[in-house]
């Protein structure tokens, strides 16, 4: 037995709300993995100049 239409109207506007935010937060947690990697190489590359 299903539930009513406006309780699945509202499971689906909450697993989209969930998807866009899961979304949200894979972009910024890719943003700062890549800034990370940036600093790793900007690092090395200071240490092996002898600049650290």
């Amino acid at each position: 037995m299903l539930p009513p239409i406006s309780a699945q109207a509202e499971i689906v506007e909450a697993a989209t709300n969930l998807r866009a935010e899961t979304q949200h937060i894979t972009r910024l947690y890719e943003r700062k993995l890549a800034a990370s990697e940036e600093l790793k190489k900007a690092l090395l590359h200071q240490t092996f100049d002898g600049e650290l």
